[in-house]
């Protein structure tokens, strides 16, 4: 069985960010006209990363956002690599908050919110908080 977390950022953010998140984690990537595919090395996580145009509404339940989403992440692994993946996926978040000033909300298939931040804070609201 695997497991996808969904990456819903602010309109107006683009791939900058996400390859500077990405570069610091060693990870392997190619970008083609569909965006940025790759996997994250420890966890051999896959990713992919996109640019919503136009921008669309949040779909994550429970976030009320009056911000629309203009790029898109998702994060693919097997359920019982869970541990290892997270802790790759909470490194690769905070660097990304780090370097970008946007809202974000990462959400496990849309359903539950695993980290998000919506004001100037992030934090890690879900089940696996780190």
């Amino acid at each position: 069985m695997s497991i996808s977390l969904f990456l819903e950022v602010e309109a107006g953010a683009d791939l900058g960010a996400v390859l500077r998140a990405l570069d610091s984690l060693h990870a392997e990537y190619s970008e083609g006209t569909d965006g940025l595919r790759g996997y994250l090395p420890a966890s051999n996580t896959g990713f992919g990363f996109g640019i919503v145009d136009p921008p669309e509404a949040v779909v994550a339940e429970g976030i009320e956002a009056e911000w629309q989403v203009g790029l898109v992440g998702s994060f693919h692994f097997r359920a019982s690599g869970f541990e290892s993946a997270w802790g790759e996926i909470c490194r690769f978040i905070k660097l990304y908050a780090a370097t970008c000033g946007f809202r974000f909300v990462l959400s496990f298939q849309f359903e539950s919110a695993y980290a998000a931040r919506l004001g100037k804070d992030l934090v890690f609201p879900g089940p696996a908080a780190p």
